[in-house]
């Protein structure tokens, strides 16, 4: 008898070790799990050299949604001799690789080096691998593409002909004259003059030159493009058959003139999401449709109301409201449990910064972070 309760005893004692053990494990797992550190990359602008415009790049640290404190990594000019240097305030800025900083204007910043990689301009096309690749159309340069490698730090010209590396063919608009004209440049044969009224472009305060009007590829023969009025209030999407030189009218979109760049975001083959300002459209060129969208695409399950009312816009994460605040759309950069946006107060057509508001998940309430001056909001780094 005593025997066997010994032996009971002991598998009991057994037992009991086995799930203290598992109990360890899994408040270890978890304790991992909820201390989440992130850091969220803010450009700031430094009012003490205006005509330079010099930019100060900080790393803002977050435990569990908190506010740890900030570093400043590096500051570099975005004028230098009246001339556009470094900007991250043109266009849309890319992180890659949890490293790098690459500008609307094609700048490579190394967050963790700390300094200016590549400080031309050009117009990437993607990342990929250790390399980013860049698409150039100048009127003195010429066309061409070309690669800079993160692992040598060398940026280099594309010699092989047959490289491509976007769709679609060489189409360009005459930006001589209004409206502008739409060309297409077969190889080794005269251009073809696809559009000869294909729209005024987008004025941007404070440029004298338009940019290109934006497009996205379908496939190497079609492709969709915007049409804008000569006051700038609407937009016709416009999709073109090279093969047949025909257009065919998608839609339309009532919009007002805004500083910054209108873009498209490709979805699919099909689908591209356009951005002007606050606007949002949906462009689907297999359906013929072109429909405003109420809310952003989600974005790690955060979203935000496009339509800017006396309120702001509502922020939503997983279809449940958040929160209502001014801020600018492409301020919000969202990851998994964390966002962040910076916060505006309103008064007439005025609006002045109020700093930072994010996203805390183990609270589920916003926090307010101090942040002067943003210029860019650039994204996440885990």
């Amino acid at each position: 008898m005593n025997f066997f309760l010994n032996k009971l005893s002991i598998r009991k004692n057994s037992l009991g070790k086995i799930t203290l053990i598992l109990f360890s494990v899994l408040f270890f797992k978890n304790s991992i799990s909820q201390n989440q550190t992130y850091s969220l990359i803010v450009v700031h602008y430094d009012p003490a050299s205006k005509g330079d415009f010099k930019q100060l790049v900080f790393s803002y640290r977050f435990l569990n949604g908190h506010f740890q404190g900030r570093e400043e990594l590096l500051s570099f000019y975005g004028r230098v001799k009246e001339k556009d240097y470094i900007r991250t305030d043109i266009g849309h800025n890319t992180l890659y690789r949890n490293r790098y900083l690459i500008t609307g204007i094609g700048n490579i910043i190394d967050l963790k080096e700390k300094k200016v990689l590549f400080d031309q301009k050009a117009t990437l096309v993607r990342c990929s691998n250790d390399s980013a690749i860049y698409y150039t159309n100048d009127a003195f340069k010429g066309k061409y593409y070309s690669v800079y490698n993160f692992t040598t730090k060398q940026y280099s010209e594309v010699k092989a002909l047959l490289f491509k590396a976007k769709a679609g063919v060489d189409i360009e608009f005459d930006k001589s004259s209004s409206p502008y004209k739409l060309n297409f440049y077969p190889t080794d044969k005269a251009k073809v003059m696809l559009m000869a009224d294909a729209g005024y472009g987008q004025p941007i305060s404070g440029e004298s030159k338009k940019p290109d009007p934006p497009v996205f590829w379908i496939d190497n023969n079609s492709f969709v493009y915007c049409q804008f009025n000569q006051a700038n209030t609407e937009i016709s999407f416009v999709k073109m058959s090279i093969e047949n030189k025909s257009s065919l009218l998608l839609g339309k979109a009532i919009v007002k003139p805004q500083t910054g760049d209108a873009y498209f975001v490709k979805i699919n083959k099909w689908q591209a999401q356009f951005t002007f300002g606050d606007k949002k459209f949906l462009v689907d060129a297999e359906k013929s449709l072109v429909n405003e969208m109420l809310f952003t695409a989600p974005d790690n399950g955060f979203a935000a109301e496009c339509k800017d009312n006396p309120y702001g816009h509502i922020v939503k994460l997983k279809e449940k409201e958040i929160g209502k605040y001014h801020f600018q759309l492409n301020t919000l950069k969202c990851d998994q449990d964390i966002a962040a946006l910076v916060k505006e107060l309103r008064v007439g057509a005025e609006s002045y910064q109020q700093g930072l508001c994010v996203w805390n998940n183990s609270t589920n309430a916003w926090e307010n972070v101090d942040a002067e001056e943003v210029v860019a909001l650039i994204g996440w780094i885990k």
